[in-house]
């Protein structure tokens, strides 16, 4: 009852704030005051005759009291202003099923599912016994079984995005189609997450504040006037995960992924390169929301005051141009990783663009625990003792960190073709090999030293001088 009252209070500072109607009415229907919802929807149509979420509130209010006609009506009167509206879909579900209607339970049950990659709803599939991830195998056609189709200049934005949603992927303006893309219900995105990802806690929540929160609380999110999308730089040593990290968010987010290699942009031929790019952003754009990610981004983002080759400037300027033009569509958010912060153009830090960096630090004893377990796991190891190798592996990046396993594996497979018999990977070997290490990642400290004391104080390098600054974090 707490939540309730803090939202009646913000209403009470607030009396015709939308979305805090609906936090209020949604929050009263889990309550079961069904009254109260209803109080709460009917003022929201009150301030917006046509808003949609208000009038699925009321048809909710109006099936959980009994009266599934009543709700049907309301439902379909949202389908008709709203054809793709996944949860009316869903409500019409539980209606016909209520009437004992199963065919068309099922048939609304899998629109929705087949609308919203990241629908679930166990109770109703258990009445079914069909999940969300049958519907949408079942839907018309896969990205690999799609026909490739003619370019569609007339496609609109919301045409485009649900045509992804549907898991049929349209051609893109011109004749660029991506090679690394995922849509919420394709199996494949899930390979790699979070959980794979040793440490790394505080990119790994700015990541679900800005894309996935927002899908998931979209009304709290209007309540607080914040939107999905923006543009996250993360930044450190070679090895220490991001673009590991970059792949899991794959894994995580509820929406369309896009990961862009270097070869998919560069051209030879003048103005090829700055077209590429822009189809890349035009095909995130018609297919919010969607994630946008760009490893080695400094690669595309030179520092322009050390750029002579005119088609180098020329790329840097359209890509400033896209990410300005997200402001209007910010239902995308676009990841950029680089291993030289110092390299990039200063204007890709103003505001609107990437202006949230995060600093992938070097995994500490938490974080390397974390990792070693992970790169443990399914293989011959005995007696691993995991807090004696955190401490003989100070200063080892993730990669480091996979070289001593990869190693170790390799001198105990060759021991055992060579003796005829299985040989476990030991503790000691474990030791051997990481004691024999070098970290790889003192010459890039020693470079971004250099780099740090040269520029004037900049967000990105504060968090790398703390490190610099604290030489025993890096022991740790």
């Amino acid at each position: 009852m707490s939540s309730l009252q803090a939202i009646r209070d913000a209403l009470e500072q607030s009396p015709d704030n939308l979305s805090l109607l609906l936090l209020y009415g949604r929050a009263s229907l889990e309550m079961l005051q069904l009254e109260d919802a209803r109080i709460a929807f009917e003022r929201v149509l009150a301030l917006d005759p046509d808003h949609t979420d208000a009038q699925l509130g009321i048809a909710r209010v109006l099936f959980m009291e009994g009266d599934t006609s009543g709700a049907a009506v309301r439902a379909e009167r949202v389908l008709l202003q709203e054809p793709d509206d996944a949860s009316a879909h869903l409500l019409l579900s539980r209606v016909y099923l209520s009437e004992n209607d199963r065919a068309r339970a099922i048939e609304h049950f899998d629109l929705a599912a087949q609308i919203d990659g990241t629908m679930s709803d166990p109770a109703l599939e258990r009445e079914l016994g069909r999940t969300a991830r049958d519907a949408r195998r079942t839907s018309p056609a896969t990205p690999t079984q799609a026909e490739p189709s003619m370019p569609n200049d007339g496609l609109d934005e919301g045409e485009a995005s649900q045509e992804f949603y549907d898991d049929a992927l349209e051609e893109p303006p011109y004749d660029w189609r991506p090679e690394t893309f995922f849509t919420p219900g394709d199996p494949n995105r899930f390979e790699t997450t979070f959980a794979d990802v040793g440490g790394m806690d505080e990119l790994k929540e700015e990541i679900r504040l800005k894309i996935i929160y927002p899908l998931q609380y979209p009304d709290l999110y209007k309540a607080y006037g914040r939107r999905t999308g923006g543009g996250i730089l993360i930044y450190g040593p070679p090895g220490c995960g991001k673009t590991l990290v970059l792949r899991a968010v794959a894994g995580e987010v509820p929406c369309n992924y896009l990961s862009v290699g270097l070869h998919e942009i560069f051209d030879p031929y003048f103005g090829s390169t700055e077209r590429n790019l822009h189809q890349i952003f035009e095909t995130a754009r018609a297919n919010a929301p969607c994630v946008l990610v760009f490893d080695d981004l400094d690669s595309l983002a030179q520092d322009r005051r050390n750029v002579r080759e005119s088609q180098l400037r020329n790329l840097v300027n359209q890509f400033l141009h896209e990410l300005d033009g997200l402001r209007e569509n910010q239902r995308v958010l676009v990841i950029g990783a680089t291993n030289q912060p110092w390299a990039l153009d200063p204007a890709f830090r103003r505001p609107g663009r990437f202006d949230q960096a995060i600093f992938v630090q070097p995994p500490d004893a938490l974080a390397r625990t974390q990792i070693i377990s992970l790169l443990a796991k399914d293989k011959p190891i005995s007696n691993l003792d995991v807090p004696t190798l955190v401490d003989a592996t100070g200063g080892f990046s993730g990669a480091d960190l996979k070289w001593v396993f990869d190693r170790a594996a390799e001198l105990a497979l060759s021991a055992a073709i060579h003796t005829g018999q299985p040989v476990p990977i030991t503790m000691e070997l474990l030791l051997n090999v990481a004691r024999s290490h070098a970290p790889t990642m003192n010459s890039w400290f020693e470079g971004v030293r250099d780099h740090a004391q040269q520029v004037a104080p900049d967000g990105i390098f504060n968090e790398v001088k703390k490190f610099l600054n604290a030489p025993s974090s890096r022991e740790r």
